[in-house]
């Protein structure tokens, strides 16, 4: 399907449920859009210089014109995708010093020249082929040969770019042997590095952007090797990461959004892909109702509708290091993992809470790619979004986490009407051990556990602080919270005779702007050898929880 495009197909693709309906008007639309568009100019991000912006919409006009002549029948959007693409080849380069602009553009122009063949003139064939030799797979073998570190890199920059040169090797078959060999000898088992992100259970390291950025890659890479009959199977990992992205998305439709990542929704449209792989109707109906907006891609493997149910209870994703409650419209998701990932902030215990669908406790989120030495590690965490004393964590005896700081999941588990996940964090040589959970009881009540514990002298002193979007009312131990009409109660339950305090969130000078959010927090001195800190949210007006706070971490039932 990969190799070329189907009408017949997609036209019964497109007929097959009322998604697949609302995806083949998305497509017709936007082939209308382009087609009173002017063609894509060499546009760079801004302040940076990279064209993901002009490769990205390279690869939707192709696939938006291509996908909506097999719905209309005729020629007249597949000719235009042609100039498009003629456009592109005569780009005086692809970028390579940033090999991730030079994948897309060869992924956007190999299925380009793939799904356009039987228009194209001999004169063409050979210019868009000789761009995709010239622009992509020579620089990516000289790349390789150099021992670019993406080449054997475990995450979205290895994925990208390989299946960037795996799909334009394809595109030359009949055209170019030598090179085709060369490119899928090189690219095939290098993938394989990239495909270790998704870990055993399809949990991924980098968060939910960079997730449906890598699964949409590693699937295309994928239903290429299956078209051309070479390469292995499909790692377990990506075919079951469909329930990361699931169990990282909110009832509000926004996504955990730590480290380096946004709250919008990150739909993945090649989820079909894996549904017809694995025969799992699970797959195609998160692809179907998962929010966000539809792609051509919808059409290239449509399941027909499907009921979705996301069940009440818990997840995990190691090394990921991610864990999810959920019980009916509450939902809170827990960090654990690394800090040392790509794309990390200093984090380790951050979390999210959405109470009645409404996000009570946020990230600030990403911060701008383009500030100076944001990629440098010497200069990175000089940014404040991506400082512990940015995130819903403690920050403890007044320092920043190591980026050496690793979790590890203590388990998740379920009694009765509550649902448990906890954390054990390590900084290096710290002299205590510490410990953080969260209890989600009944479906309006959400404890949020630490524990510190020294084995000589005292736990040093912490600041516990949560950031929100809510008009927030403080008296004593109790914050209310009140958010589109929805209104919570935080209460400190421990350590008694407490305070909080609110503030403004800090927006420092040139980064971006945290206007929209404050910080809801108290401090604790330190104390000796034990300190339990317990934080509870509760929908204001519900129905009591039938415990005023959780026993010790160690009681709860964890599994493995």
């Amino acid at each position: 399907m990969i190799l070329s495009l189907d009408p017949a197909r997609i036209r019964l693709s497109a007929r097959s449920s009322s998604a697949a309906k609302r995806y083949a008007a998305a497509v017709l639309q936007a082939a209308g859009d382009i087609q009173n568009a002017s063609l894509l100019e060499l546009e760079r991000e801004d302040g940076r210089d990279v064209i993901l912006p002009t490769s990205r919409k390279l690869i939707d006009r192709v696939a938006a014109l291509t996908i909506a002549d097999c719905l209309t029948g005729g020629s007249s959007h597949r000719r235009r995708a042609i100039r498009e693409l003629l456009n592109a080849a005569a780009f005086p380069s692809w970028n390579p010093a940033h090999f991730l602009d030079t994948a897309e553009m060869t992924m956007g122009m190999a299925l380009g020249l793939l799904w356009t063949r039987p228009l194209l003139s001999r004169a063409e064939r050979d210019t868009l082929a000789a761009a995709i030799v010239e622009k992509g797979l020579s620089p990516g073998l000289a790349a390789a040969a150099a021992g670019a570190p993406w080449m054997t890199a475990e995450n979205n920059w290895n994925i990208v770019c390989c299946a960037g040169m795996i799909a334009g090797a394809a595109a030359l078959d009949g055209i170019d042997k030598e090179i085709r060999d060369a490119a899928l000898g090189c690219f095939v088992p290098a993938i394989h590095h990239g495909m270790r992100a998704f870990g055993a259970d399809g949990g991924y390291l980098e968060g939910p952007d960079y997730w449906e950025y890598a699964v949409r890659y590693a699937v295309l890479a994928q239903a290429f090797l299956k078209d051309l009959g070479i390469g292995p199977e499909p790692p377990t990992g990506l075919l079951s990461t469909w329930r990361y992205g699931r169990d990282l998305t909110g009832p509000s439709g926004r996504v955990f959004n730590f480290g380096d990542a946004t709250e919008e929704p990150r739909r993945s449209p090649v989820l079909g892909w894996l549904a017809e792989r694995t025969g799992d109707r699970e797959i195609a109906a998160w692809q179907h109702a998962a929010p966000g907006d539809p792609h051509p891609f919808d059409l290239l493997w449509c399941a027909p509708d499907a009921e979705t149910t996301i069940t009440d209870g818990s997840a995990a994703y190691e090394p990921a290091g991610i864990a999810a409650l959920r019980m009916g419209a509450t939902w809170l998701a827990l960090k654990g993992g690394r800090n040392d990932v790509n794309h990390a902030h200093l984090d380790l215990g951050t979390f999210v809470l959405e109470l009645a669908g409404k996000r009570f406790a946020s990230e600030l989120g990403r911060e701008n790619y383009a500030l100076p030495g944001y990629f440098d590690g010497a200069r990175r965490f000089g940014y404040f979004r991506t400082q512990t004393a940015a995130h819903n964590t403690l920050l403890v005896d007044g320092a920043e986490q190591s980026i050496d700081a690793h979790a590890k999941l203590l388990g998740i588990g379920q009694e009765g009407d509550s649902r448990f996940a906890a954390y054990e964090i390590f900084d290096g040589a710290r002299p205590f051990v510490w410990r953080r959970g969260a209890a989600l009881a009944q479906s309006d009540t959400v404890f949020i556990v630490d524990e510190l514990e020294a084995d000589a002298g005292l736990v040093p002193s912490s600041t516990w602080q949560v950031y929100t979007q809510a008009a927030v009312t403080l008296d004593g131990a109790r914050a209310t919270l009140a958010l589109e009409g929805v209104v919570v109660e935080a209460d400190i339950v421990e350590p008694t005779a407490f305070a909080w305090s609110f503030e403004p969130a800090r927006s420092p000078a040139g980064e971006s702007s945290n206007a929209a959010f404050a910080r809801l927090f108290f401090d604790v001195p330190a104390s000796a050898r034990v300190q339990s800190i317990i934080v509870r949210f509760r929908l204001a007006g519900g129905t009591p929880s039938k415990a005023s706070k959780p026993a010790a971490i160690a009681t709860w039932p964890l599994g493995a």
